[in-house]
């Protein structure tokens, strides 16, 4: 499976197991599935176009933290929503922070954090207010620690996150029958893998 921009698209490695006949044995490759990176539009009012336009027009990730900053107005509704976890939301704005400085592991780190925090979602400021800031934050981090040839990999969960905006992106087109074929592959090792 191949790809014209590697850079929006998140890799997952897919073992396959083959059957060699001749030689009575089982080998197992490892084939890449390309799921491409599906972007969120914002809420469709006039607060979360703002913060969309702002941070995409500085092509940064929508930190919550600095959110705050530039828009007083949702002081309370980022704090009524994510007040248990503003140490990590902090701490995010921290490495989004070392990553625009050229910290490469402040990207990686910026990943796990998103993916971490996007369990936590939807919440009033998200769904109302600001928009699907999380999935914009995941593609945003995934393309810089692309653009870099950093390697690193995703939650299961997540993974199967992208493969469904990607798919939903997709309908009406023309199937990807290999790309179809490697997500239900997959799909069958994930549910097969010892915990």
């Amino acid at each position: 499976m191949e790809v014209k921009d590697p850079i929006n698209y998140y890799v997952e490695p897919v073992e396959i197991e083959i059957y060699l006949k001749k030689a009575g044995k089982v080998r197992t490759i490892i084939k890449d599935m390309f799921v491409e990176l599906i972007d969120p539009e914002p809420l469709d009012n006039d607060t979360s176009k703002k913060i969309f336009d702002y941070f995409k027009s500085r092509n940064e990730p929508i930190d919550v933290i600095e959110i705050t900053n530039l828009f007083p107005e949702l002081i309370s509704i980022v704090f009524e929503s994510y007040y248990h976890n503003i140490n990590l939301y902090e701490k995010l704005s921290m490495y989004f922070k070392a990553g625009l400085s050229g910290s490469a592991d402040s990207w990686r780190l910026a990943l796990y954090f998103t993916e971490l925090l996007m369990k936590f979602e939807p919440t009033i400021a998200s769904s109302q207010h600001i928009g699907d800031f999380q999935t914009y934050n995941l593609n945003y981090c995934i393309r810089k620690l692309n653009a870099l040839g950093e390697k690193f990999l995703l939650e299961d969960s997540t993974v199967m996150y992208l493969i469904k905006r990607r798919n939903k992106a997709y309908e009406g087109k023309p199937k990807d029958k290999e790309f179809e074929k490697l997500v239900e592959l997959w799909q069958f090792n994930v549910k097969e893998r010892p915990f």
